[in-house]
């Protein structure tokens, strides 16, 4: 592939018509922000909130890092960390840059470098979205799960080389505590009832067994707000890289595709400066609990409903199912 036929800082100033640009100095931005868990979601959801701040004139940037599988940095290193956001909506498609990612690391080649990124003064903020199972807890109790392998490793190895996501964070605290970091604000993006409060409970369980001298400093200078994040956003496909491809002439490795409707609700309980997110939709609230039911027991029951019936009448996909009449009404009504 030539380098010119991949999106890149180098052709950023000659899009073609169709998708919107970045509209800002790449230059400006600070990486204030470290994003756990650099997937499809992220980049199609909170990376987007960052992206509009900046089109405001924020400075604020964010390094993304995946501590598992799949690599990251191979795709977006070639781009200079660009890539596409397209929203579907029936016929419709709307398609831009995003440029608010400074740097993309793997935790399994680039080990120190992720860790002295949380540990790093100008980090205010971490967020994460690691699936439920990152969290090494015990769903029924949200408490850390003491028995995990990784879990056990890390403690055995006094986190010389941490395994599981508490492993990590518990590290890096342990360094930012020592480098004089400051405040930190971890925020977690995924979908556990309480998840500020779950995240809370392994780091701070994994930190009594590891490295109980530095309890008392996170107590005072971490805080773990609870969040709700909404938005489809499917696994990135061959084709949907391939539609990049055709309609503006060039390869996007990174690329994602989600509906138009998005939606982030974070408790306001932080502690370190933080992105103003308010000014481009976010809703920070005294507390996240009336919201999660919404979540689950509207928009997820629906879309579940949905699939389950969608795939009873022959249909491969959600949005073919919400295009059924009959299984639409159905939405509409209960």
């Amino acid at each position: 592939m030539a380098a010119q036929d991949r999106l890149s800082a180098n052709n950023l100033e000659n899009l073609p018509a169709g998708i919107s640009g970045i509209g800002y100095d790449r230059e400006r931005l600070i990486a204030s922000n470290v994003h756990l868990g650099f997937g499809a979601f992220h980049r199609c959801h909170q990376a987007e909130y960052l992206d509009d701040l900046a089109q405001q004139g924020g400075i604020d940037g964010e390094i993304g890092i995946n501590l598992k599988p799949p690599l990251l940095a191979e795709d977006l290193e070639p781009q200079h960390s660009l890539y596409t956001r397209t929203l579907v909506d029936g016929s419709e498609r709307d398609t831009r840059v995003i440029g608010t990612t400074v740097s993309a690391l793997d935790y399994s080649s680039s080990p120190r470098e992720c860790l002295d990124q949380v540990s790093a003064a100008t980090t205010t903020s971490v967020t994460l979205t690691v699936t439920e199972k990152g969290y090494c807890h015990v769903p029924a109790t949200g408490c850390l799960d003491e028995q995990n392998p990784e879990v056990l490793r890390d403690i055995a190895d006094g986190l010389s080389a941490p395994r599981s996501l508490p492993g990590f964070i518990v590290a890096a605290l342990a360094q930012r505590r020592a480098a004089s970091g400051g405040p930190l604000n971890l925020i977690s993006c995924d979908n556990i009832p309480n998840n500020g409060r779950v995240l809370n409970e392994v780091v701070m369980r994994l930190a009594a067994l590891s490295t109980p001298d530095n309890l008392g400093w996170i107590e005072d200078n971490v805080s773990f707000p609870s969040t709700m994040v909404d938005r489809i956003v499917p696994r990135t496909t061959d084709a949907d890289r391939q539609a990049i491809y055709d309609e503006f002439g060039f390869h996007d490795a990174a690329a994602v595709t989600g509906e138009p409707f998005r939606q982030w609700v974070i408790e306001d309980a932080m502690r370190a400066p933080r992105p103003t997110w308010e000014d481009v939709g976010v809703e920070l609230v005294p507390k996240v609990a009336g919201h999660e039911p919404i979540k689950m027991q509207v928009l997820n029951a629906a879309q579940s409903m949905l699939a389950f019936t969608g795939a009873l009448a022959g249909l491969e996909t959600t949005a073919a199912a919400v295009g059924d009449p009959a299984l639409r009404s159905v939405v509409e009504t209960v």
